[in-house]
């Protein structure tokens, strides 16, 4: 076979689609191929067979029996043989076809042999410029297990985007002009701007929470003396519990630095802490105190270079790192103010500049392409607080303006508690005129993650630290990698525990819908035993020991197979697998769910696996059953190692 497809699945689909509509034309039945292919299924059982029609909706169009539809496809199969399908299964309603497996493979290797490690990634006919944000946590403590499955969902979705043919664009928002980095700069000013020891995320996100806790035990105790003196002793037990957590939260961080929560709280005490902070606000937005200018800049560089430090173990990327401040700064902010004022939607709300939206989401063109739902009534979205600063939805705008930039289609991977947020903005740039930036700004949306026994909180500092799970995963890896190979040199197993614990948390966090809460569990996170990271790439290990053992290339000569051995229940099911690989990722990369990969490569790992155990491969006695079979483990070889280089995970050569 000189001319390879580089999807066989889909080809056989499209040859079963015309072979369908063939037969029903020649008993007068008139129907498009499109629409076959379109109504084709896989069975729930594999015992049914890999494709199945059901027939119900057709039943009413063609004005014809059920029987007379599966007679006809039954009846031309058996005279005319389609070299693609080998058997036609007919159950209550689905006409069920089995792929023939001969067919199957002498295209998959001839496709593999062509292809190599290119094999399953299908490119578009008109690749994109996409922009992925992700991640994007605020300056003032350390990235946490959420900020990790934000990464790694976005950091995933670029590399299947890249794949798929578009190119991409990653982005970091640097939010370095909210209440957050106030406060943090607010505790800095007060200790005199000290010098971060160790890493600067973890250092100042220490002082973060010191200082947040000062302020709210004062703001608590006041409010109590507030209850008490008007006499709403209801809301004293509520308020006595929160000032509580508090107090307890300022012990737990005076164990890990008593001299810094010692030193805040007679710096702080008798403070004005509001007022103070909106000053540093006002004077950081309007640029009036070079000082605080100087200080919050200096303050976030640092600690950015501690996510860098981070995002650069799970090996995250990012091709530029947009700071909010620079917006803010530049022109863009009073064009898109001024550009809001002459807009329809213009509101004054609450006696500040707002855009209303209450006619614009009536519009059902607008409701359907901005996928809102039909019964979210989205509010007024405020534009300026009354000192006239500008609040983070005006500078969301202007950045989502800056992004489209020679972009046509941007991607925001945040959590799913902005869906409101993330509507009024694209509302808004509907509003002042960027429909197009509107219709392809998408909320990627994701869920929180849950560790058991654990409720966390960044401002009370009470959270797990990226850093730490990293460190975490590698040390249970490297002692269950000296379970399995106690002789193993010390430096191999650091460094395949290394391998294997980063792998671990990645594929953990990408393996789950984002659209469902995670929970981390250490024992189903590094499990070499089923669907995890560690399993797939035990899995790949394995399939690439048996072709180390082989000791040559595999040669893809068809001339020399035995196809007669793929009839073996457990080689053709991963045959049929494995011709699945390109329709998954073409699947995953449309649909943005790096979870059917993760469930995809679970299948063929515990298929591969059993296979593994029944069939020997390297003492197998016929060359052709060998020569078949080596070919059906280089395959095997190849989609693993796509797979784990999709989801950013490394490919051992051991384990």
């Amino acid at each position: 076979m000189n001319n390879y497809v580089k999807d066989v699945y889909e080809y056989i689909l499209c040859k079963l689609s015309n072979h369908i509509c063939d037969s029903w034309n020649r008993i007068n039945l008139k129907v498009s191929a499109s629409e076959i292919y379109r109504s084709l299924e896989e069975p729930p059982l594999e015992k049914f067979g890999e494709i199945a029609l059901p027939t119900f909706k057709f039943l009413k169009k063609l004005s014809v029996d059920y029987n007379v539809l599966a007679e006809s496809i039954t009846t031309q199969t058996s005279k005319r043989k389609p070299e693609f399908i080998s058997k036609v299964n007919v159950v209550r309603g689905y006409i069920n076809f089995f792929i023939n497996e001969e067919f199957a493979a002498k295209h998959l290797f001839n496709t593999v042999s062509n292809m190599g490690y290119d094999y399953g990634f299908i490119k578009v006919d008109k690749p994109l410029h996409i922009v992925v944000e992700h991640t994007s946590a605020n300056p003032v403590h350390p990235l946490h297990i959420g900020h990790g499955r934000n990464a790694i969902l976005g950091d995933v979705i670029s590399r299947i985007l890249a794949k798929r043919g578009h190119s991409v664009i990653r982005r970091f928002y640097v939010n370095d002009m909210g209440r957050q980095v106030a406060i943090l700069a607010y505790g800095c000013l007060h200790l005199n701007n000290p010098l971060p020891k160790g890493k600067p995320d973890h250092f100042y996100g220490v002082i973060y929470s010191i200082t947040n806790a000062v302020i709210e035990i004062d703001r608590l105790k006041r409010e109590i003396e507030e209850l008490k003196e008007k006499g709403r002793f209801e809301d004293l037990e509520r308020t006595n519990n929160e000032l509580l957590d508090w107090l307890n939260v300022l012990a737990e961080l005076k164990g890990k630095e008593p001299k810094l929560v010692l030193e805040l709280i007679e710096k702080l005490k008798g403070k004005e802490h509001e007022s103070e902070i909106q000053k540093i606000m006002k004077a950081y937005e309007k640029r009036s105190s070079e000082k605080i200018v100087k200080i919050i800049r200096t303050i976030c560089n640092n600690i950015v270079e501690g996510f860098k430090e981070t995002l650069d173990k799970i090996g995250v990327e990012f091709d530029f790192w947009d700071w909010e401040s620079d917006i803010v700064w530049s022109s863009i902010i009073s064009k898109i103010l001024e550009e809001a004022r002459k807009s329809p939607y213009f509101t004054i709300h609450k006696g500040t500049s707002a855009l209303d939206f209450s006619s614009l989401q009536k519009v059902s063109e607008v409701r359907e392409k901005l996928k809102l739902p039909k019964t979210f009534e989205i509010p007024p979205l405020i534009l300026q607080r009354s000192d006239g600063t500008t609040l983070y939805t005006m500078r969301d705008i202007a950045y989502s303006i800056i992004k489209f930039k020679n972009a046509d289609k941007v991607i925001n991977v945040i959590m799913s508690e902005q869906k409101l947020a993330q509507a009024q903005l694209r509302l808004a740039l509907l509003a002042l005129g960027y429909k197009r930036e509107a219709y392809n700004l998408i909320h990627y949306s994701y869920e929180i993650v849950n560790l058991p026994g654990m409720r966390m909180s960044g401002r009370k500092g009470r959270f797990v630290d990226l850093d730490s799970l990293i460190e975490e995963a590698v040390s249970r890896a490297y002692l269950e990698v000296s379970k399995r190979n106690p002789k193993m040199d010390e430096e191999m197993k650091e460094r395949i525990a290394k391998t294997v614990g980063l792998g671990a948390i990645r594929y953990a966090l990408v393996s789950v819908s984002a659209s469902k809460p995670l929970t981390f569990i250490w024992d189903d996170v590094l499990n070499f035993e089923r669907n995890s990271g560690p399993y797939i790439q035990y899995t790949y290990a394995r399939a690439l020991n048996i072709l180390r053992n082989y000791g040559k290339e595999v040669d893809f000569s068809l001339e020399t197979l035995d196809y007669g051995i793929l009839k073996k229940p457990i080689i053709r099911r991963l045959l049929i697998l494995l011709i699945k690989f390109p329709k998954v990722f073409v699947k995953t990369a449309e649909e943005l769910k790096p979870e059917y990969l993760a469930e995809y490569a679970g299948k063929l790992a515990d298929t591969f696996n059993s296979f593994y155990t029944m069939e020997p491969v390297l003492k197998e006695p016929v060359e052709e059953k060998k020569r078949t079979k080596l070919y059906i483990v280089k395959t095997v070889e190849i989609v693993l190692k796509n797979i784990l280089t999709l989801l950013g995970i490394e490919a051992p050569e051991r384990m």
